[in-house]
């Protein structure tokens, strides 16, 4: 990608972003209470929140005896808690060479990008047929979420994330687990993507306010029962134009949690 096509903040203006806290455990344990995590699933919160934070980079070695001294455990623990993250894409575990958080790549970053964009659609037509009063309600209360933030650039991330647990709101509403639970891992992995993405200037406060306007009108559709195709045409048209805007070279990485 060429300088021209893409701003890349201050360090400073990166380094004020606010990061939301508990992203890896909203997606690792939906719905459970921490005081019903077993100790290999604290662990992988532990564990999985630094790896999107970056305090693990990509392709870092994770050394099970290291995490039982600083968790003050055995190994048995660290060593699921390392499985649990496999499973959701944040670590590779190969027998030889031990375990790494998984590198980011610009082929994966696209793979992911457009598995997401071909779901979301199914998503979009699914709820349709669980827009109930409480779950419009509960839409409506994501929506707002969303609208307070969309302006200050500070809480970009923190937008991020509200506006993904809109979309994982409707992906468990949407009549199909396998599509809820594939989005919710797919969620976990493209976080680190998202925020170098935020870091170097490609989800300004326009694009924030584009998304928001989409879901208000999306709201507005399944609540009068209006026709959703012209919305899945408008969303994958929105998707294919940000896959498209995606640099030819991996994101760098954003600097150290802030705030």
């Amino acid at each position: 990608m060429s300088a021209a096509r893409a701003r890349t903040p201050s360090t400073s203006a990166a380094e004020n972003l606010t990061r939301p806290e508990g992203m890896a455990a909203s997606r690792l344990f939906a719905g459970r209470a921490p005081a019903a995590w077993t100790l290999p699933e604290q662990i992988a919160a532990e564990v999985g929140e630094q790896i999107l934070n970056e305090q693990i980079a990509p392709g870092e070695r994770i050394r099970e005896e290291k995490l039982a001294r600083d968790f003050g455990v055995s190994r048995g623990p660290t060593r699921d808690a390392l499985k649990m993250l496999e499973q959701a894409g944040l670590v590779a575990i190969a027998s030889r060479k031990g375990t790494i958080a998984t590198p980011l790549t610009d082929d994966d970053m696209r793979e992911i990008f457009v598995l997401h964009a071909g779901l979301s659609e199914i998503v979009v037509r699914g709820f349709a047929g669980h827009a109930t009063p409480d779950n419009l309600a509960h839409f409506r209360r994501h929506l707002e979420a969303t609208e307070r933030l969309a302006d200050d650039d500070r809480q970009a991330l923190v937008w991020t994330e509200a506006n993904d647990r809109l979309i994982l709101f409707l992906a468990h509403n949407c009549g199909n687990s396998r599509v809820a639970r594939i989005l919710t891992t797919l969620s976990l992995q493209s976080v680190r993507y998202l925020r170098r993405a935020l870091a170097a200037g490609l989800n300004p406060a326009s694009r924030r306010h584009a998304i928001v306007q989409f879901n208000r009108d999306l709201l507005a559709a399944y609540t009068t029962g209006a026709d959703l195709e012209p919305f899945v045409r408008r969303l994958r048209e929105t998707l294919a134009d940000y896959i498209r805007k995606l640099p030819d070279e991996p994101l760098p990485p954003t600097p150290g949690p802030a705030g």
